[in-house]
């Protein structure tokens, strides 16, 4: 499954990061679980705003049998240095640590001239086939299940709409 949006637009965030939870609620009712996995998908689409030009496209998947959520913007690959904060109270610097503290895993995948995707593993098991495996939009283009065009021309309402279920 997968949302693209602008991540600097406050309102498409959240509405993605919502979609992105109701997603997760079928799977568990944890709401320690639901609140970290809510949590590292705002610092993720945060990330993106900040750091990079905003347009992103934001996967679910079933990766090992666990939810994996991964962000995939347009600006340059990082090298992944999760340490504690300095500072814990500093402004910024801390959210890949609090996501690591959450997450099974952390990634950050370079995309050849393409971006970077940051993918975080969740503690949450996954029924197999639970989630669909890509993104059923015409105007994006997939590659072995990686978003290849996060950058959309114009903001579509749909992107953040949780997908309807097929009849």
């Amino acid at each position: 499954m997968c949302w693209t949006l602008d991540a600097r637009d406050a309102t498409a965030a959240r509405a993605a990061r919502k979609a992105v939870t109701a997603a997760l609620r079928d799977f568990t009712d944890s709401p320690e679980t639901l609140c970290a996995a809510e949590l590292v998908i705002g610092e993720l689409l945060s990330n993106a705003a900040r750091h990079g030009e905003g347009h992103v496209c934001l996967e679910l998947s079933a990766v090992d049998g666990h939810a994996e959520i991964c962000v995939h913007d347009a600006s340059a690959a990082f090298a992944l240095d999760i340490k504690r904060p300095v500072d814990v109270y500093a402004e910024s610097g801390r959210g890949l640590f609090i996501i690591s503290q959450l997450a099974r895993r952390v990634s950050v995948v370079p995309l050849s001239g393409m971006g970077k995707r940051v993918c975080v593993t969740l503690d949450l098991p996954l029924g197999t086939g639970a989630l669909r495996e890509s993104c059923d939009r015409r105007w994006l283009h997939h590659q072995s299940g990686v978003c290849m065009r996060p950058r959309v021309s114009r903001y579509h309402p749909e992107s953040t709409a949780a997908p309807a279920a097929k009849t």
